[in-house]
Order: C-alpha cells, then structure tokens, then sequence
C-alpha cells in the first residue's frame, strides 16, 4: 500500500470510529470462554435447550478453544473445530456437529453486533455429510419379492410397498 493507500486506509479507520462501525480493539480481548457463558445466559431459551447449549460449550467449545479470545479466533479455527467434533474420533454426527456450529455462529453474530470483532469466523462454517451410498443391486427386491411383501403386510400399507 502506498502513500496513498495508508492514508486512505486511515482515513478509512477514522471514519469508522467516528460513526461506530470500527470496532474498538480492546473489546476483542475477552475469552470466547466468557463470551460464551455470557451468551447463553442472556438468551431467553427453555431449560433444556440452555442445558444441552451449556453441555456443548462446557464439553467441546471451552476445551479447545475458550482460552483464546474473540479477536484471536479465525475461520480456519472454526472449520478444524468442526472437523474435529465429527472426524477422527469425533463423537458428534455430521448434523449434530452442524446444529452446533449454528449455534457457536450466533453466538459469534452477537460479539459482531456488540462490536466486539469486526466480522463473524464461525458463519457458514459446516461439515459434509457423508455422501449417499449407490444402491446395491442384489439388496433391490425384484417385482416377485415385492409381491409376497405387499400380500403379508397390512391393507393398508399395501400400497406403500408398491410405491
């Protein structure tokens, strides 16, 4: 950046903090760990749903990332989080890891609008599902053994067997 560019940039900064979208540094510094508590304290949730979030921060968040501070954290932080609640011995499934991670997004989203950091590294962070396996051919009933299931199963669910 030149000259030109620098003085642009701080032009740039001034301007933001003047009408406050800059956020101030400092407020950046606190720990996610912190953040986190705080965060699911002021939610208006039921009881369980404030149980399950505080199991997941206290069991999965805080131990791999909530030393770290808010200003601290990257995407790339998110996304190997992510990937290590599913993958390599992960004990979440892909769209339990992927409910949470809304979850930590949200969480994010409100340190953005408290001006705490300047954008969100959590939003859209998502792991695959697995993809789907091809149907095995030899596991396809043929016509006959579609027709000796629909004559031993309920009237009513006759149909459904043929659909």
């Amino acid at each position: 950046m030149g000259p030109d560019g620098a003085d642009a940039f701080v032009v740039h900064v001034e301007n933001d903090k003047k009408s406050g979208t800059f956020p101030d540094p400092a407020r950046g510094t606190v720990r996610l760990q912190i953040w986190a508590q705080d965060w699911v304290e002021r939610r208006a949730i039921r009881d369980t749903t404030r149980r399950n979030c505080e199991g997941f921060i206290r069991n999965h968040l805080v131990p791999r990332l909530g030393h770290r501070t808010l200003a601290s954290l990257a995407r790339r932080d998110f996304e190997q989080f992510a990937k290590g609640l599913h993958g390599s011995g992960g004990d979440l499934a892909a769209s339990t890891v992927n409910d949470r991670m809304l979850v930590v997004a949200a969480m994010l989203e409100a340190a953005v609008v408290d001006k705490r950091i300047p954008d969100n590294p959590a939003r859209g962070v998502r792991i695959s599902r697995a993809s789907p396996v091809a149907a095995d051919e030899d596991e396809i009933p043929t016509p006959t053994e579609v027709d000796l299931i629909a004559a031993h199963i309920s009237p009513q669910y006759r149909l459904a067997v043929y659909l």
